[in-house]
């Protein structure tokens, strides 16, 4: 702002001359008036609250002993739960009723891989005065076998005896040499013998061909194991296991023969369940319902 040095006009436009006096016009700055307050004298300038002396730390030994500390109990309040020891329960009931029942699932499956198979092996056997029933018998096996894994099996695995071809065959024969000196032992107490002997060697026989083809044991290895595992536990129920196939494959035999075309492959089947349950089979990767 510019205003007259001499009279305090404040002139107008841009003009360097001032209209009332004359006096030559030059800039000057108005500043504003600072208000200053009187300072407080009624305030006491030191706190109202002296700082205190720290307090020195109480490093003395304590006048008793201390206890252990304080562990709150377990579960103490009803809200935790609680959860109960583990039951030990068995393992799911294995048995002759489970095999022939799994068995025949099997069979009805394949019933006509496994009769034809059957027939097969029956007819070469005959022709053969018996020298091809061990081979043929372990093809059925590996039939059975397959179908337990998912797999579909086929007629010609009848004659996939893997290289074991000579175990089965003197496997068969050692038990057949032990069924007819139990035949020509049936007189009397020989004949009780032979009935309760006879039924132990069908088993011996359904559990020694699995043991040739899935683990590949020479015949006499094969026959002890099979008879520490009957006589060492549950002799009883291996005795009527075998009783119970010889008496499905006799039912089948009697009905005209060729019923022993389906109650062959069933007890073969129910063998090969009664095996996977003792021995266990490689790799399954099914499990029937």
């Amino acid at each position: 702002m510019r205003i007259c040095s001499n009279c305090g006009t404040q002139p107008e436009g841009d003009s360097k001359f001032c209209r009332n006096c004359g006096t030559r016009l030059e800039w000057t700055q108005e500043e504003a008036n600072t208000w200053r307050l009187a300072p407080d004298t009624t305030r006491d300038p030191s706190p109202p609250y002296p700082t205190m002396p720290s307090r020195p730390a109480n490093t003395a030994e304590p006048p008793q002993p201390t206890g252990p500390a304080y562990v709150p109990p377990a579960y103490a309040s009803p809200a935790y739960y609680v959860p109960e020891p583990p039951v030990s329960r068995p393992a799911p009931g294995i048995g002759l009723g489970d095999w022939l029942n799994q068995g025949w699932r099997i069979y009805k499956e394949y019933w006509v891989e496994m009769s034809m198979g059957s027939l097969i092996g029956a007819f070469l056997s005959a022709c053969t005065l018996g020298l091809l029933f061990g081979p043929t018998l372990l093809g059925l096996y590996r039939m059975a076998f397959k179908a337990m894994r998912g797999e579909r099996p086929d007629v010609g695995d009848i004659f996939e005896w893997e290289g074991r071809f000579l175990p089965a065959v003197v496997t068969f024969f050692v038990y057949l040499v032990l069924f007819l000196a139990l035949g020509g032992a049936a007189k009397g107490v020989g004949g009780v013998l032979s009935f309760a002997v006879g039924s132990f060697l069908t088993t011996g026989l359904a559990l020694t061909m699995p043991l040739l083809l899935e683990r590949r044991m020479d015949a006499g290895a094969a026959i002890s194991e099979v008879a520490r595992l009957i006589f060492s536990r549950n002799a009883l129920m291996w005795w009527l296991v075998g009783l119970v196939f010889s008496i499905i494959n006799l039912g089948g035999f009697v009905a005209c023969f060729f019923g022993l075309f389906i109650t062959f492959p069933w007890t073969v089947c129910a063998a090969a369940m009664a095996y996977r349950d003792v021995f266990r089979i490689d790799d399954p990767i099914r499990t029937l319902p």
